[in-house]
Formats: structure tokens, C-alpha cells, sequence
């Protein structure tokens, strides 16, 4: 009730009916005042047009102070005009008196009316209370002349409460007109205070409901005013409004596609730092939902306090930064980090941060410049010593057992150095070729045809050599050159780290749909936390001990680049003193 009361159509029918109120109010004080004066002159001019009339009747009798005619005629007519007449003389004793005895009246000379008309020649008027009615009344006095002398005064006094009847009744006369006004103005203040709120009520409904979303809407008011004006203005606003919508949605749909497709991840801030916005990449790299995140600070979802001083810092300074970060959530990562700014009116209103993730590009710098110093080392080893037995040959006389045993050594390191050569270019063969997997291979042929290799080294060594492998295994799309290089890398490593005495195990089954071959040692065996960098290239678990058994460090990473071209996997399973399995699964 007291919102209807607040309502603009209420507003208009209290101030129209209190302006009518005021108005009616103030119309019966100045239709009073001028009824009242009104009548006052009317009611003068009829009295003194009696008082006329009855002087031209009673001078004869004032003339000759017959008093007791005089008194019964003013009498009589009293009673006929309902007027109290009194007739004083020019000395102002009271000569007749048509309510009174006018031997027991005192002198009238000094009223006022009296005065007045004596003083005028004319009419004399007077309002004031009766001492001897002791009621207010109207007194109005003409002189009684005969031939420009004045013989005496005649006098009318009417009481007012007779015109106060009469205001009365022209009060009672409004206050009714006045009510039957006020309801016809109630009724005709909610007929047109309708047609202004309706509409009003009409826009706001529609308003509400394109706020919640529903823009087909428009307004049908056939008016000429400014309210059809403004239905008008406002069909023209929904459709103007429903035309940027769908424009800005468009735009929005493009920006979600294009941040959605981007690999990097996108985070958006407002300038509070609480995230507006976040891509499909953040959300599976911190494994959250946008929705959840919405409103939320951005250290919060990635727990970097680095990330969050950084997004701070762009912020106040009102600048973009680029920056290399280190999150641990939800596993170790490096990052590219571009931070932008969202400027609104000169201002920054957000920031727009960017984070590409750069492990993989720096676990790659990182092998390159291990592989450089690795192959610098590798390859400058042999040719020290090359040089120094060189030099020492050419600068000194030697016995001929030495000068061998020296050539010897100058044989071996060259030797080693040309396999070093051969494993690299064989490993960039590898890498650099796509035109692996054209052949039809057969494993049991490629193992069996490697025995004859690796054989001879292992009966130096005393090891024993078994072979495990079934009649048919199935053919398989590959190369055959590079899954022999696969066979004789595993067995040559197998039979290298083997003490003498010991045994190699060679098998090959089909399982699941894959070719597996097994290359199992009983030797040296290899730390755990040396096992996932054994594949690396130069990688050692002991690099004496591999360089003196003659191995360059790259064996098993070639082993590892041929699994992968033929789209197997390779696994490790070893223990110290205990002996390495490879398992092969192609």
C-alpha cells in the first residue's frame, strides 16, 4: 500500500486535489467577500429607498411632534419591514421607537450613524453591538429635511444575524457544490492520471523485462503527446539496444573462439586484480572451471605470489611487462609471461596476462648447450691424446715396443673418435628421416640376424649369450636397418656392463597387439635416479668407466630416437649389482 501511495499517478492525484482543495477554498473567501459586499449595498439602497418612502409619509407628523400617531405608524411599519425604526429629533431625543419606548431611551445625538448623517446630509452607517436588543446590528440613518432644515433623523437597525444566516447559507451553498466538485475531480483525476501512468507502467514493465534479458519488446501507445513521443523514442531504443547486443555477442563469440583456440594461457583481471576472464588452456593447466574462478584474486587460482606482484605492478605503473616465472602448481613449469593493459579513458581498467609455457624450450636449451659441452668434451679427448703421443713420437727416439704401443694408443683414440663421428651422424640420420616405416620387417629375422655380431664379444668375455625368441612373430611396417642398430645397441650395452662370467638374455613374444623384445643382464645394474636420464645424449651413470669399456654416450639415446620413429615405447628396469632390463614394445 505504501509503495501505490509513492507511485507517480498517486502524486498527481493528491497534488491536483489539493490544488483543487486550495482553490475551492479560496474561490469561497472572494466569492463570500464579494457576496457579502454585494448584498451589504443592496441591502443599504433597499432600506434607505424604504427610509425614503416612509419620510416623505411621517415628516408632516415629526414636523408637528404629533408623537403618539407617530409612534403607532412607526410600529406598523416596523412590523411590515421586520426592521426596528426609530425617529430622533435634531436635538437627538428619540421621538418613536417601533421596538422600545422611546421616553425610556436615551439620546441618540452622539451615535455614530446619527453623527454621520448630520454631518453628511446624507446616508450615515454604523455595525455595532445593541445595548438594549443586546444583539449586533446594522445601523443605517437619513436625515428628515423640509425646505433644507433638518427636522430629524430617521433610523433602520436590522440585525445581523440575519445576514449571517444569509453568508450561512451561501457558505453551505459552496461547501456542497464544493464536494460534488471534489468527487468529480476524483473520479476525473484517475480517468487522466491513467492515461499518463499506464504507459509509464507499460515502459516500466518493458524495461524490466529487457533487463532480464528479453529484448523483443515495443510499446503500442497511439498518442500524439510527449508520452507517445516517448513510447516512440523508446521502440527506437529497444531496437537500437537489441541491434548492439547482438553486434557486441558477435564480437564476444569471436573473442571467446580466438582466446579459446589460443595455446597460451589467458587470464583476464579487472583493475581490482580479480580475474574476469580465463581460457580453456588456464583452466585444464590449473584444473579449475571459469565460473568458479570469476571474482577471485588471481593468486588464489595459481598460488604465484610472483604472478600476482607482477599483475600489481602493471597495474600501478600503467605500463605491459614481459617476464620468465616459475610456477610449482600444479607441477614445476616455466613460463613467458606478457602482461597488458585494459585502458578505459586513459586508465588502466585491467590487465590482460599471457602465459606460455617455455619448459620444453628450456629443457632443449638446456640439452643443447649440455650436448655442445659434451661433445666438445668427447671430441677433445681422443685428439689430446692423439696430439701428445704424436708430438712425442715426432720429438723423441723411441724404442720400437714403445713407438708400437704408442701408435697403438693413437690407433684406439682415432678409432673412437671416428665411432663417436658415426653415432652422431647416424643419430642426426635418425632424427632428420621420415621415410622409416616403408618396409615389411620380420623380428625374428632381425634378431637372429644380429647373433652373429655381438656372439664373438660376448665368448670373450665368457658371457652367456641366450636367445629366446618363437619361429613367427608378426610383420611388422618399419626399417629394417635401424631395428637391427635397435638389437645390437641394447645387446652390445647389455654384454659391455656385464662382468665376465655372467649371462645376456635375449626374447621376443607378441602381446596385445605389440611385438615385445626383452634384453635382460645380470650386470652392474643402474641407480634409480639414473634411470630417466640414461637416454640423453652423452649421459653416463660412470663416464670412466663407460669410456674405458669404449662407449661414446649416445648407444641408447639412438636406441631411444628409433623406438620413437617406429611409434614403440621403451622401458627400464634395473638394480644395482643386480643386473638392467630393456623391454622394447612395438
Amino acid at each position: 500500500m505504501l509503495h501505490k501511495l509513492k507511485s507517480i499517478r498517486w502524486k498527481i492525484i493528491s497534488l491536483y486535489l489539493m490544488l483543487l482543495i486550495i482553490t475551492l477554498v479560496f474561490s469561497g473567501y472572494l466569492l463570500q467577500d464579494s457576496l457579502k459586499n454585494y448584498f451589504s449595498h443592496w441591502l443599504d439602497r433597499q432600506l434607505v429607498g424604504e427610509m425614503k418612502l416612509l419620510v416623505g409619509i411621517i415628516k408632516p407628523l415629526v414636523k408637528a411632534e404629533n408623537r403618539p400617531v407617530l409612534d403607532k405608524m412607526i410600529n406598523k411599519y416596523g412590523k411590515q419591514l421586520e426592521t426596528r425604526i426609530t425617529i430622533v429629533d435634531d436635538s437627538g431625543k428619540v421621538l418613536a421607537d417601533s421596538r422600545e419606548d422611546p421616553t425610556e431611551m436615551d439620546n441618540h445625538l452622539y451615535r455614530p450613524e446619527i453623527q454621520e448623517a448630520l454631518r453628511r446630509r446624507g446616508i450615515g452607517k454604523e455595525i455595532r453591538h445593541s445595548a438594549t436588543l443586546d444583539i449586533d446590528m446594522r445601523y443605517v440613518a437619513l436625515p428628515i429635511e423640509s425646505n433644507k432644515q433638518v427636522l430629524g433623523i430617521i433610523r433602520f437597525a436590522i440585525s445581523l444575524d440575519k445576514l449571517n444566516r444569509f453568508y450561512y447559507g451561501i457558505w453551505k451553498v459552496l461547501l456542497q457544490t464544493g464536494v460534488i466538485a471534489f468527487i468529480i475531480s476524483i473520479i476525473l483525476s484517475f480517468k487522466f492520471s491513467s492515461q499518463i501512468t499506464n504507459p509509464i507502467g507499460e515502459m516500466t514493465s518493458a524495461v524490466q523485462r529487457i533487463a532480464n534479458g528479453f529484448l523483443d519488446q515495443k510499446l503500442v501507445i497511439r498518442t500524439e503527446d510527449e508520452i507517445g513521443r516517448l513510447a516512440q523514442m523508446f521502440n527506437h531504443m529497444v531496437k537500437k539496444l537489441k541491434n548492439k547486443m547482438q553486434q557486441i555477442s558477435s564480437e564476444k563469440s569471436k573473442v571467446e573462439a580466438i582466446v579459446t583456440s589460443i595455446g597460451d594461457g589467458i587470464i583476464a583481471t579487472n583493475e581490482h586484480g580479480e580475474i574476469i576472464l580465463i581460457n580453456l588452456t588456464i583452466e585444464e593447466l590449473f584444473a579449475v572451471k571459469e565460473e568458479e574462478m570469476l571474482g577471485k584474486s588471481v593468486i588464489q587460482m595459481t598460488r604465484s605470489y610472483k604472478l600476482d606482484e607482477l599483475i600489481n605492478k602493471a597495474l600501478i605503473k600503467g605500463e605491459s611487462l614481459t617476464e620468465e616465472i616459475e610456477l610449482l602448481l600444479p607441477e614445476e613449469r616455466i613460463f613467458r609471461v606478457r602482461l597488458a593493459l585494459i585502458e578505459r579513458e586513459e586508465q588502466a581498467a585491467g590487465v590482460v596476462v599471457s602465459l606460455r609455457d617455455i619448459t620444453d624450450i628450456k629443457q632443449l636449451e638446456q640439452m643443447r648447450k649440455d650436448f655442445v659441452s659434451n661433445v666438445s668434451h668427447e671430441l677433445k679427448t681422443p685428439l689430446t691424446s692423439i696430439k701428445g703421443y704424436v708430438e712425442t713420437l715426432m720429438e723423441s727416439e723411441l724404442e720400437s715396443g714403445t713407438y708400437n704401443s704408442f701408435l697403438k694408443v693413437i690407433n684406439d683414440e682415432a678409432e673412437r673418435l671416428e665411432h663417436l663421428i658415426n653415432d652422431i651422424l647416424d643419430l642426426s640420420k635418425i632424427e632428420s628421416s621420415d621415410s622409416l616405416l616403408k618396409e615389411n620387417v620380420d623380428m625374428v629375422e632381425v634378431v637372429n640376424g644380429i647373433i652373429p655380431v655381438v656372439e664373438p664379444k660376448a665368448q670373450r668375455k665368457n658371457i652367456i649369450l641366450n636367445l629366446d625368441v618363437p619361429a613367427k612373430l608378426p610383420i611388422i611396417k618399419g626399417n629394417k636397418d635401424q631395428l637391427s642398430r635397435l638389437m645390437i645397441n641394447l645387446v652390445d650395452n647389455a654384454i659391455k656392463y656385464t662382468p665376465s662370467g655372467g649371462k645376456v638374455e635375449v626374447r621376443s613374444y607378441s602381446e596385445d597387439n605389440n611385438i615385445v623384445i626383452e634384453v635382460e643382464d645380470n650386470g652392474i645394474g643402474i641407480p634409480q635416479e639414473d634411470i630417466s636420464r640414461i637416454f640423453e645424449r652423452f649421459y653416463r651413470v660412470n663416464k670412466a668407466r663407460s669410456r674405458k669399456l669404449g662407449g661414446t654416450g649416445l648407444g641408447l639415446s639412438i636406441v631411444k630416437h628409433i623406438v620413437e620413429q617406429h611409434q614403440g615405447i621403451i622401458e627400464v628396469e634395473s638394480e644395482l649389482e643386480k643386473g638392467t632390463k630393456f623391454i622394447v614394445r612395438l
